[in-house]
């Protein structure tokens, strides 16, 4: 039987994201920031912290997966360290991280019974 050809979205479709991809995706939308500005924002209420060595991994798989985007800073910041890689989401990264929030929400209410049933009540 012949494959039908993929939509646009169908590959939307296709697109899973990790925990961490998720949160990733959070922390960035809507602003750029680069590596430190990204754990700083996430970890403070994290149960587990993220690392540097867990963080560029994600960070490599979302743009693979065309889901964020990355340009280069000035040549030299204030403080005089080396340039800087900002990551910002993509047109594609927010459409798919407000599906999985979606449907994350949905769970929540059908388990919880509706808005009936309030969120750690």
């Amino acid at each position: 039987m012949p494959r039908s050809k993929k939509t646009v979205d169908d590959e939307q479709d296709s697109v899973r994201l990790s925990a961490i991809d998720e949160d990733i995706l959070t922390v960035l939308l809507g602003r750029e920031l680069y590596g430190l500005e990204i754990l700083d924002e996430l970890n403070p209420d994290r149960p587990i912290p993220l690392r540097f060595s867990s963080l560029y991994p994600a960070l490599n798989r979302l743009e693979l997966k065309g889901l964020v985007d990355w340009k280069w800073g000035d040549e030299m910041d204030e403080s005089g360290g080396a340039r800087r890689k900002y990551y910002k989401v993509t047109g594609l990264g927010a459409k798919t991280l407000r599906s999985v929030q979606e449907y994350r929400m949905a769970l929540i209410l059908r388990a919880n019974g509706g808005l009936g049933g309030a969120l750690g009540a």
